[in-house]
This record gives C-alpha cells, sequence and structure tokens, in this order.
C-alpha cells in the first residue's frame, strides 16, 4: 500500500524522548510481527527541544524489546503534524488537551495510548471492523458511554528522573497497552488487507468454456 494512502498514528508525549518514542517504536514493531500493512507510525512531543535523542534509560528499555531508539530525534508538537495525522494516541490526558486545543475538530480521533487499549478491551467480544478509520470511529462512540474509571488512571507515568520502582511501571503499563493496540489492529488490518487481495471467485467449467468461446485468444489455464 501506497505510505501516502495509509492512516497516520502520531504518538504524543512531553519532551518526546521516553514515553511517546517507545510507544512509537514498540507499536510499530508489534504490528510488523503479525505481518500486516500497518498504519504509519510516528512521535513527537507538546514541549520537546528539537533534535534531542532519546534518554539513556528508554534506549536501554528498547533494546531489551529487540528496539533501536539510538537514532531517535525528538521533534515538537505542532499543528502541521496533527494535519497529517488521522488518528493521535497521546500519553496522558494532558497531552490530549494541549492537542485539543490545537485542533479541536480532532476529538474523535485523539485519545491517550492506554485509553485507546481499554476501549479496544471492551470492544473484544464485537465484530471485528473492516480497517483503522472504523475501529478509531467505532471506539471514539464507545468513549461517550459512562466512564467507569477515573481519567488519571490513562496516564502512561512519566518516569525521568524518577526511582527504578517508577521505570518499572511505565513498562509494565506501556507494555500492556501497546500489545493489547497491537494485538486487535493486526485483527483488524488483517482482514482488510485479505478483503482487498481477495480476487473474484474462481470461474466455473462452463463459464469458462464460455469465456473462451467469447475470447479465442484467451491463454489455456
Amino acid at each position: 500500500m501506497n505510505p501516502l494512502s495509509r492512516p497516520r498514528v502520531l504518538i504524543v508525549c512531553t519532551a518526546n524522548a521516553i514515553r511517546s518514542p517507545f510507544v512509537e517504536h514498540l507499536l510499530r514493531a508489534r504490528l510488523a510481527d503479525a505481518g500486516v500493512v500497518a498504519p504509519v507510525i510516528s512521535s513527537a512531543g507538546t514541549a520537546a527541544r528539537p533534535e534531542r535523542a532519546a534518554v539513556p534509560e528508554a534506549v536501554d528499555l528498547g533494546r531489551e524489546y529487540g528496539l533501536d531508539l539510538a537514532p531517535h530525534r525528538t521533534r515538537r508538537l505542532d499543528e502541521m503534524l496533527l494535519r497529517q495525522s488521522t488518528t493521535v494516541l497521546c500519553a496522558a490526558a494532558v497531552h490530549r488537551r494541549a492537542v485539543l486545543d490545537m485542533r479541536p475538530d480532532a476529538l474523535d480521533t485523539t485519545f491517550t495510548v492506554r485509553e485507546f487499549a481499554r476501549l479496544l478491551r471492551e470492544e473484544s467480544g464485537v465484530s471485528v471492523a473492516g480497517d483503522w478509520e472504523t475501529l478509531v470511529s467505532r471506539l471514539a462512540r464507545g468513549r461517550t458511554r459512562a466512564r467507569r474509571v477515573c481519567a488519571d488512571d490513562d496516564d502512561i507515568v512519566d518516569p525521568i528522573g524518577r526511582s527504578a520502582t517508577v521505570w518499572r511501571e511505565f513498562e509494565r503499563t506501556t507494555v500492556d497497552a501497546v500489545q493489547t493496540i497491537a494485538g486487535h489492529a493486526a485483527r483488524v488490518l488483517a482482514e482488510a488487507t485479505a478483503g482487498r487481495e481477495a480476487g473474484p471467485p474462481p470461474m466455473t467449467r462452463r463459464q469458462l468454456r464460455s469465456r473462451r468461446a467469447a475470447d479465442p485468444g484467451m491463454p489455456p489455464g
């Protein structure tokens, strides 16, 4: 599929140096492992200083999951990036508010990462949507139902300068959310790809004879 026609998912945190690049690389890797044509995934930070490297702890953590965050360079969130994105997944509610301050029209396509995963779990018994956009629309509708958890429960903790315990909490909750998203998205994207690639049903012998009678130049087979 042409990258320009694929959905574009933007992951947002504050500095674009730990949370959003880790989610970006892990989600991309998990979808690649599933063998599906995934959305184009990138990341940015609401207060990022451009062209900085990911923090060493994030690079080390990524390496444990087979990810190479060393080449990552930070970039600051702006309206151009939001216009280019079909879905925005934020590390925390504060980032979601920042996105919607820039683009109020993006309400139905902007979630926190853990919120998106939670909504997917709630949809687990529902038939699979046909593509990424349909899935996102369905989750946006599901979000309008009564909330059963505090909004803070959907935040990914910022581990910068924090203890090893906080880093383990960051790792646990982030990996759990990404695994949920990747598992559901891979199923959706696999079915959508199968639907696009499925050609017309094979012709019967009678149809084949009729086609050859009408087109003598038709190759055998």
